[in-house]
């Protein structure tokens, strides 16, 4: 009769498959950006650090009813857009879904859409400072607000 060490299978097996999904998350193909949210960005944004991410969220304006940011209110957390130099700004600027951005959050309160770009850490712990440097926009998305009585349009 011969015995098989099928317990130290049954108890290593589940933990390679955990392994595999934490490593997966990680791990991504080069230039690939990793998706995730802004609130899980906000929550550990060292390890987004200088990495290529994607989030969708709601887009924030700023100065002259341009795009400043993506943010969401379920944890407060933001990430501010920024250009790192100007042919990166010139480069998006010449974007579809960048000018569709534009053109949809001058026009409406509140628009969402999908945001790839590289983090970048700003500030303190106890001041964050969390930035994006935009590479592209894309799902467009007006979320349809009720209207209030007189308000013009």
């Amino acid at each position: 009769m011969t015995t098989r060490p099928y317990g130290l299978a049954c108890a290593v097996l589940p933990l390679c498959f955990s392994l595999t999904r934490i490593f997966a998350f990680e791990q991504t193909k080069a230039g690939e950006a990793v998706k995730t949210t802004v609130c899980e960005i906000a929550r550990h944004p060292q390890t987004f650090d200088g990495k290529l991410v994607q989030v969708r969220a709601l887009v924030e304006t700023g100065v002259q009813d341009l795009p400043a940011g993506v943010v969401d209110d379920n944890c407060g957390g933001e990430l501010k857009f920024y250009t790192p130099d100007d042919q990166q700004l010139v480069r998006l600027g010449k974007s579809k879904g960048f000018q569709k951005l534009i053109k949809d959050v001058k026009k409406n309160p509140v628009v969402e859409a999908t945001v790839t770009g590289f983090f970048k850490r700003f500030g303190t712990d106890q001041q964050p400072d969390n930035r994006l440097a935009l590479e592209s926009v894309g799902d467009v998305v007006v979320i349809p607000q009720p209207r209030v009585r007189g308000q013009k349009r």
